[in-house]
């Protein structure tokens, strides 16, 4: 009978609740099939069977389970059911002793008949809490109980802010399931206030504390945790170069007007494309350090730093294989595993599995800043606005368009040299984007 355990979701994943069974035990399940929702640190992932049989769970829905722990089995035959009180077998009525005969009972006086207690008036009921639209709902709850209404974790959390009544909504999700944007919009419709931790600390006229105490969801403490981690133990230096840009604009330019597939292509695209290749080049940069020795990684996927969706901490999905794909096939996986993180939805692999990571601020206007290693990564790439200014050209002032980008350093794994050797690769590949175009030797 084999075991379905709990699995490993993302980088950071230690333990994940079981959030919904989509199946009973005792229910034939077939390979391949959604079997359960499973809840990680970063966001919510389908469990699929491995086998066909019968499901036979272990862990409950709600109860956390440790990485690798079984949470239930998938046998060939169905378990065999427990004998509940009423099934039990009924053992013969024994004979009961013979009592002796008992003597008539004589009249006993009659009693005056007791006075009955005063009535006392009922206690007032107090008035059930009511949803956003004015619906009564139990205190706590979201509008229904959790087994009445099929909705993401993240868009319980959100209508638990926003006072959202989920029974009232039609899902937009799959078997319409309910998901953020369902209860974004019914929150719109009945004029909702926003959750409290987006409300400006000071009105005119407010009153109440000053200051509000938010608890992090388990994955925004994850991220806090694992960033304190990597700025305390990581001996970390930067470098920071200054690329020409104005031919990776043109033709990205070119890309979007002429090559079917590419009309999304971005400047992040590009510069995973290049740090893939220049990876490949300077292996150790794609290294770890890890209890006191290198690990040497073969294969090279970038993870892409994106802002959060609401009510969802830093997201990291990752393109596998960045060196082997083609700058279209970048641009169309990194733009699906985004997609899949922000919606919550993932899939397996979506967010685990970074050799190097890059963070693009540009798009906020920002010039330059340093980011934070992502351990076990030993590097990680941070990439400021692309800028009008002017530039020396064989000894003439042009305008050119200039980028801005510092590597952070893990100094255990590899030196100055090499990060300097690094940055100038994927300088010189972003500079002459034709090369990024050219298939490479596998």
């Amino acid at each position: 009978m084999p075991d379905v355990n709990m699995p490993k979701l993302s980088d950071t994943m230690e333990e994940g609740t079981v959030v919904e069974w989509k199946k009973k035990s005792g229910e034939a399940v077939k390979k391949g099939e959604v079997i359960a929702e499973v809840e990680s640190d970063k966001a919510t992932f389908d469990l699929e069977s491995e086998a066909d049989g019968v499901l036979d769970i272990i862990v409950q829905q709600g109860v956390p389970a440790k990485i690798g722990a079984p949470i239930a089995r998938i046998g060939s035959d169905a378990p065999a059911a427990k004998p509940t009180p009423k099934e039990a077998p009924k053992e013969a009525p024994k004979e009961a002793p013979k009592e002796a005969p008992k003597e008539a009972p004589k009249e006993a006086p009659k009693a005056d008949k007791p006075t009955p207690a005063p009535e006392r008036a009922p206690l007032p009921t107090p008035p059930a809490p009511s949803g956003a639209d004015g619906t009564p709902r139990e205190a706590g709850s979201t509008g229904a109980a959790a087994t009445d209404v099929k909705a993401s974790p993240l868009a319980r959390r959100l209508a638990a802010e926003l006072g959202v009544n989920l029974a009232t909504i039609q899902g937009s999700g799959p078997e319409g399931r309910i998901v953020k944007e369902d209860v974004q919009a019914a929150a719109s419709k009945s004029g909702s206030p926003p959750p409290a931790s987006r409300v400006p600390p000071r009105m005119a006229g407010r009153t109440g504390p000053d200051v509000e105490v938010v608890e992090p969801s388990r994955m925004q403490a994850t991220i806090a945790r694992r960033m304190a981690e990597s700025k305390t133990t990581v001996p970390e230096f930067t470098v920071t170069v200054e690329a020409r840009v104005d031919l990776a604009v043109s033709m990205r330019q070119q890309l979007k007007d002429s090559v079917p597939g590419a009309e999304k292509v971005t400047m992040t695209d590009l510069l995973v494309r290049a740090c893939a290749l220049a990876l490949r080049k300077f292996p150790e940069v794609n290294s770890s350090w890890v209890d006191g020795k290198f690990q040497r990684k073969r294969q090279i996927s970038i993870g892409l730093a994106v802002a959060p969706s609401e009510g969802m901490g830093l997201l990291v999905p990752v393109v596998h294989d960045a060196d082997m794909k083609d700058l279209i096939q970048i641009s169309i996986e990194s733009r699906q595993v985004i997609e899949r993180a922000r919606s919550g939805r993932p899939a397996e692999g979506d967010l685990s599995g970074a050799t190097f990571s890059i963070s693009n601020l540009g798009m906020f206007g920002v010039d330059e800043f340093v980011a934070i290693i992502n351990p076990p990564e030993a590097a990680i790439l941070a990439v400021g606005a692309i800028k009008d200014v002017p530039v020396v050209d064989e000894g003439r002032i042009v305008p050119g368009k200039v980028m801005r980008m510092t590597l952070s350093v893990d100094h255990r794994v590899f030196y100055g040299a090499t990060a300097a050797q690094f940055m100038a690769e994927v300088k010189r590949l972003i500079e002459n984007p034709v090369t990024l175009l050219v298939p490479q030797p596998q």
